[in-house]
């Protein structure tokens, strides 16, 4: 095998005086892998014989441990690390798709540029002019200079562009992509705040749970910590001596989660945080509970109806009073809230609300309760922490009056995750020049003159500070398990390189190249759960067991109860008149294809969606009442409008939905993103004004008399219509 430079090497390269091209005249081979077989197999590796290494899964920012099968140089398996404390050796399907990612056809083969931008006119250019290209044009900019992150980018690179933003005079980098927006990343963390007193995302203890009150948490799909949740939930259903634990889902849409609630609760959508407040009220009015909850109760349920709030939520008086006697007389309740909380306009409202019920249970920091990640890492190691829609607003605006004369945009795809209205796009054409470091190229790499192609997670190093953690502060290892597949570099050491040539960024960016950064940074984190001291020992330990975690979980906080303040959860505005847009909008995260990230992997696309079992297009979901009142049946494709855009989607109709709302699935929609995802389905998020109320719009249906076939996999007779006929009484 032709030799490349292996994981330890890096570019060394001299500065020119007065501060002239970086890589002038430096030469750098090719990289070149043959997968099968090895002529020369590494010392470690011997033909036929299967190698594992540990590394960490970005296919979401949950930050799982994994490790790698590895055949005669070619990663064959992904599977969970037994020993991680966050996942326990478990995966998902998205994990499992990662090995697609590393062998996808349509990644990037080496760095490329455009002229004009938007053309999709790419030519190919040689790692040292893109680099002496970037360097330049950073060096001009001076302070005008900003950094656009996605949420899974690995903590090293996150503190590496925030020192070189910093050392430049410029903004901090914004971390701001629809996996975390459409969580509410920012608004959870900002409730840990006013809470327990430290920004972080909060943890729920399912497994010591008896009872769960979920507000469309759909823990059991993608949510927060899916694989984590996922075995908390497996715990929470088969506890000690016999128990099961009874969980209670509040959705307008069944999800995964949802069909697995022993009750399953069709609520109006916006009357979540309504629901909560009802429950504490009927607590300290009927004295359901132990007198400590009916006194906490009392403290914060604040003045409600609760006959206003039956009406408008569509939950009977008698059934919110059964709820709140389970609630209250349970030994370890729990409240969930969900996602769609908090793309509400009064989402910390509801948020508060939900969060509220477990303060009457008195759970704070307790088994079976919510607590938030623990943080006592021995190090400052860099912590992501996600913008706010305001913030990525804020770099919208500077780009559009000029403030940005080069943007770098790394592990986020705003062109497609941000609705149109936002006018992203409009903004990004502002900015004299933009560098992409996508391995595939995206809607927003489309409008980029320069692409310097990152390598995938399973051939990069770096590290990820897991939030949230469970209670045990841990940070995963990440390192190339395979040799690079195409001619991509390291985005850190190319902003190493770049750094060199600018004094102030040289100061603060000392380090050789991002193993000698991470190596630093490894080992004052001293020695954790593996043991060991001295700087070698503890990286090759780091590497080898997937991160560094303490023996045993720090001793949890006091707890520190929510604010006694009565509670006042304000009613939710719609966005569209109720006559001319009849139908709340509810937006789903696929479990598969989440956010859109996954529609370029063919093992995603093709497996059949949990609920539904559709594949490889957009479909909006319908009651059948609904669709037989519109004259619309499965595979039909209609229009859906909004007051800010329409799209087209196929119906399927599904029972397990209010007849006042509709569903659709993000993922699809994608007009680049390689051949797998490319002008396949439609993006919800054009129906949507803003990422921080997308959970509050209206729509209207209209037929367009065209019908297409529906890739699904399952009959319809599956379904239980007894367990409908409770949600939907009188079908």
């Amino acid at each position: 095998m032709t030799k490349g430079l292996t994981r330890r090497d890096f570019l060394k390269l001299g500065i020119l005086a007065g501060g002239a091209a970086v890589l002038a005249g430096c030469q750098n081979p090719r990289q070149w892998v043959t997968l099968e077989p090895y002529v020369k197999p590494p010392e470690e590796q011997l033909a036929g014989t299967a190698t594992w290494y540990a590394s960490t899964c970005r296919m979401c920012p949950a930050g799982c441990g994994i490790v790698v099968r590895i055949m005669n140089g070619r990663a064959k398996k992904i599977e969970g690390n037994a020993e991680h404390p966050l996942n326990q050796g478990k995966t998902c399907a998205r994990g499992q798709a990662g090995l697609q990612l590393l062998y996808n056809p349509d990644r990037l083969q080496g760095p490329v540029h455009q002229a004009p931008r938007g053309t999709r006119q790419f030519q190919r250019v040689e790692w040292n002019a893109g680099i002496n290209t970037l360097f330049a044009k950073l060096q001009s900019a001076g302070s005008q200079v900003a950094v656009w992150g996605g949420s899974t980018m690995s903590g090293h690179l996150i503190d590496l562009f925030s020192r070189f933003t910093q050392a430049l005079g410029a903004p901090a980098p914004v971390l701001f992509d629809l996996y975390a927006a459409y969580h509410g990343y920012p608004l959870l963390s900002n409730a840990s705040q006013a809470l327990f007193g430290t920004a972080a995302l909060p943890t729920y203890d399912l497994r010591h749970a008896d009872i769960v009150f979920s507000f469309g948490a759909d823990f059991a799909g993608t949510w927060l910590s899916a694989v984590r949740y996922g075995a908390e939930y497996g715990a929470f259903r088969s506890q000690p001596l016999g128990k099961r634990g009874y969980l209670v889902q509040f959705e307008p849409k069944m999800s995964i989660t949802g069909a697995k609630a022993d009750r399953w609760l069709p609520i109006r959508p916006g009357t979540e945080g309504l629901v909560a407040q009802a429950l504490a009220r009927l607590i300290a009015d009927q004295a359901l509970g132990a007198s400590e909850r009916v006194q906490r109760a009392h403290i914060i349920a604040g003045d409600v109806n609760i006959g206003e709030v039956a009406n408008a939520s569509d939950i009977s008086i008698d059934e919110l009073t059964r709820l709140a006697r389970i609630f209250a007389q349970a030994e370890h309740p729990l409240a969930i809230p969900g996602s769609a909380l908090t793309g509400q306009n009064n989402g910390a409202d509801a948020l508060t609300a939900v969060q509220a019920l477990n303060f009457v249970a008195g759970n704070f920091d307790q088994p079976g309760g919510a607590a938030i990640s623990a943080e006592t890492l021995p190090a400052p190691l860099a912590k992501r922490q996600v913008s706010t829609l305001a913030d990525a607003q804020n770099l919208i605006d500077r780009m559009q009056s000029g403030q940005v004369q080069v943007l770098l945009v790394h592990g986020a795809n705003p062109a497609y995750e941000l609705p149109p209205k936002l006018g992203f796009l409009d903004a990004l054409k502002k900015v004299p020049f933009v560098v992409s470091f996508a391995p595939l190229i995206d809607e927003t790499a489309v409008w980029a003159d320069l692409i310097l192609p990152d390598r995938t997670y399973l051939e990069s190093w770096g590290y990820e500070v897991v939030s949230p953690n469970f209670g045990t502060p841990v940070v995963s290892s990440q390192q190339p398990v395979v040799t690079p597949v195409y001619d991509a570099r390291s985005t850190a050491d190319i902003l190493l390189t770049v750094a060199r040539g600018i004094p102030a960024a040289a100061k603060v960016l000392p380090w050789s190249d991002e193993v000698a950064f991470l190596k630093e940074t490894v080992a004052k984190l001293g020695a954790g759960a593996a043991g060991g001291s001295g700087t070698e020992v503890l990286w090759s330990r780091f590497l080898q067991h997937g991160g560094w975690w303490q023996t045993h979980a720090p001793s949890a906080p006091a707890a520190r109860a929510v604010s006694p303040a009565p509670l006042k959860v304000a009613p939710t505005q719609y966005q569209g008149d109720e006559k001319e847009f009849p139908f709340y909008l509810h937006i789903s995260m696929n479990d598969l294809l989440s956010d859109g990230r996954g529609a370029s992997l063919p093992w995603l696309q093709g497996s059949p969606e949990g609920m539904t079992t559709m594949m490889w297009q957009t479909w909006v979901e319908i009651h059948p009442q609904t669709a037989q009142k519109i004259g619309v049946q499965d595979g039909d494709v209609v229009t859906l409008a909004s007051p800010y855009g329409q799209i087209e989607a196929a119906v399927y109709t599904f029972p397990a939905i209010r007849p006042d709302t509709i569903s659709i699935p993000l993922g699809q929609g994608h007009t680049d993103l390689g051949r797998f995802a490319q002008n396949r389905g439609a993006n919800p998020l054009q129906l949507v004004g803003a990422l921080d109320n997308w959970a509050t719009v209206r729509v209207k249906i209209t037929p367009t008399g065209r019908q297409i076939a529906l890739a699904n996999f399952e009959s319809k007779v599956g379904v239980t219509q007894g367990f409908i006929n409770q949600a939907f009484p009188g079908q």
